[in-house]
């Protein structure tokens, strides 16, 4: 009679081998995909169950990808090297879209802009401040994230601002952050700190172009804003 091991060894090899004669991953389900991706976090289990049990307490796919390690393992059957793996895959996806647009890349309008940044914060759980810098071109110069903060807020210096600005040497930035709880509208605070940004900014001979506040996957362009524009003129 075969043990446990070798009946998960037998399925694990079908699994890969299906994926690699038929280049299978994009029709999987969501369970299918995650019970691949815990093989390489749990040995010698069956993590089918597993994969199911994660996906009835969070309820998506991202919602699993998006869980704090701690959260991961009070599932039944997780380790800490499973949690750990998912951990990664929303760092990765970020460093994947980061290979995408490279410094050089030359942005058209503010929607490009906006998929772009949108892009920079897929998994962020607490509100992270960055700035974009383009040439008079707009060739993308770098993107900085310059402070991280709590899920409600986030403080960013304008000292720092300004040293990304002469550092990147930027004839354009564009500012902007992420809501986590509420929608991308901005707040009464988001409009107070534009105004200081774009002073601050401005001073050092570059222009402020847009704030941009994103929400999941929606954002707000203030300067495309009939409420909000007055502030870039």
């Amino acid at each position: 009679m075969q043990n446990n091991d070798n009946i998960h060894k037998g399925h694990r090899q079908r699994m890969r081998r299906e994926m690699i004669e038929q280049d299978s991953l994009d029709q999987m389900s969501e369970h299918r995909l995650l019970e691949v991706l815990l093989f390489y976090g749990i040995p010698r289990r069956d993590t089918n169950p597993i994969a199911h049990e994660l996906l009835k307490k969070f309820g998506t796919l991202t919602a699993v990808f998006e869980a704090e390690i701690e959260e991961l393992k009070s599932v039944k059957g997780m380790t800490e090297n499973a949690a750990t793996l998912i951990k990664t895959i929303m760092p990765l996806a970020r460093r994947y879209q980061d290979d995408k647009f490279k410094a050089g890349s030359v942005f058209e309008n503010i929607d490009e802009l906006g998929s772009f940044l949108m892009r920079k914060y897929i998994g962020r759980k607490n509100e992270a401040f960055a700035i974009t810098c383009l040439d008079t071109k707009g060739k993308l110069l770098g993107f900085d994230i310059l402070a991280e903060g709590t899920p409600d807020t986030v403080e960013v210096s304008l000292r720092d601002v300004a040293a990304v600005v002469i550092k990147r040497n930027a004839s354009v930035a564009i500012v902007s952050h992420n809501h986590v709880a509420t929608s991308a509208v901005p707040s009464d605070r988001d409009i107070e700190m534009t105004i200081k940004l774009k002073e601050t900014i401005e001073t050092l001979g570059t222009t402020l172009l847009d704030h941009i506040v994103i929400s999941g996957d929606d954002y707000v362009s203030m300067r495309q804003s009939g409420k909000y524009r007055v502030i870039f003129k």
